[in-house]
């Protein structure tokens, strides 16, 4: 076993340009060998055969840099989904922008946490006003704010967590009772709002779907499902709309739900996970029409 000097040596070797270089340059040949359009966009293996090649002991020695660097385009590069290949054709994930390649670099270096100020203090900061950005495209105001998820999935937890509060102000201590609010969605609204309000306590069962018409949530059938839901007795904690649902990309009519949501007094939540980089497009960003309505947002 090497004492602690030799193994801070081998580290501070690795700090050097010429072993960022290695790395840099599988990422650059990946791109360029992908863009060229040779070859399947998809590995041809199965799982079982791609298992067999890390089917081993944990490992408990060292290896030069340039031989894990050689082991990881060979195992794990080459069998890669090629996302930059012309005939991709996007399964949720993007080809990432090569710029934003390059700052990962960058960001993993300086590892800042977000968790409190001091542990990042300018990336903080930074977050912060990317935030203050990303809600004035969307028309939310100066007392709007956020933050930055995993995904949309957590992004959607995160909102309809607001929602429970509002909701529920003090469900934190006691729980959401023997007869929670219900959430209404439509019938293409992601899996995440099911799986959120199961997270959150109120039960499969609380969730209320819309039929939809053209593969987007029918206001009127909407309409129908909040006056019988409010005639019943039953509180809504969170109406959701969609914007870009996952099937068929298909954009809810935020103004019109935003009215029934208003009719009611109920919270409206966007899932814009898929779609709400429309905001974006000078061409596209109509289809959020009355984004600016929502109490919440995920992006």
């Amino acid at each position: 076993m090497p004492d602690i000097h030799t193994i801070l040596a081998h580290l501070e070797a690795d700090m050097a340009p010429d072993a960022g270089r290695l790395f840099q340059q599988l990422a650059t040949e990946y791109l360029a060998g992908t863009r060229t359009g040779e070859g399947p966009v998809s590995t041809s293996l199965t799982a079982s055969q791609i298992a067999e090649r890390f089917d081993e002991p944990l490992p408990r020695g060292q290896r030069p840099l340039a031989e894990v660097a050689e082991r990881v385009a060979r195992d794990v590069v080459s069998d890669a989904n090629h996302l930059w290949h012309p005939m991709y054709v996007g399964h949720q994930v993007s080809a990432p922008l090569p710029a934003a390649v390059w700052t990962d670099v960058v960001t993993s270096a300086i590892n800042q946490s977000l968790a409190v100020w001091e542990m990042s203090p300018t990336l903080t900061v930074l977050e912060t006003q990317v935030i203050r950005w990303m809600c004035d495209l969307a028309g939310l105001g100066p007392a709007a704010g956020g933050t930055f998820t995993s995904g949309g999935t957590e992004a959607t937890f995160t909102a309809l967590l607001a929602a429970r509060a509002a909701a529920l102000p003090d469900a934190w201590e006691h729980g959401v009772g023997a007869n929670p609010p219900v959430v209404v969605c439509g019938e293409h609204a992601h899996y995440a709002i099911t799986r959120a309000v199961a997270e959150l306590g109120l039960g499969m069962r609380a969730v209320v779907v819309v039929p939809s018409e053209r593969h987007g949530m029918s206001v009127p059938a909407l309409r129908r499902t909040l006056d019988e839901l409010a005639a019943s007795g039953r509180a809504v904690m969170a109406v959701v709309a969609t914007a870009g649902s996952t099937a068929t990309g298909t954009f809810d009519d935020l103004h019109a739900i935003a009215d029934e949501c208003d009719r009611h007094g109920s919270w409206l939540h966007v899932d814009g996970a898929h779609g709400a980089s429309a905001l974006l497009s000078g061409e596209h960003r109509h289809r959020l029409r009355g984004v600016e309505r929502a109490r919440s947002l995920a992006w």
